[in-house]
């Protein structure tokens, strides 16, 4: 394949072009459309994300409190209960790991 200087002025952008459509038929035909269908379990699993999304005991009211509290310089820290939380889920996770 020989290169040449014919190409001088035109911009490249990225685009592509297509392949000539293969097989029987026109090219001027149109294109196969690709059709996708979703098992139950799909249906299921999409069901319970939603449900776990708004279940997810995230409250954003009490975000904003926390952040007001912080900005205004209220936020008082307790680290008794941070250490008594941090215990109670390490407990939790041995308890799964063990079952």
């Amino acid at each position: 394949m020989k290169i040449d200087g014919s190409l001088r002025g035109t911009a490249l952008t990225g685009a592509t072009s297509q392949a000539p459509a293969r097989g029987k038929g026109s090219a001027a035909s149109s294109p196969k459309q690709d059709s996708v269908s979703l098992s139950d379990t799909s249906s299921q699993l999409q069901a319970l994300e939603t449900s776990v999304n708004q279940a997810s005991g995230f409250d954003a009211a009490k975000v904003e409190a926390i952040k007001q509290a912080i900005s205004e310089g209220r936020f008082k820290i307790n680290p008794e209960q941070i250490a008594d939380g941090l215990i109670a889920s390490t407990r939790e996770l041995v308890a799964q790991h063990k079952a």
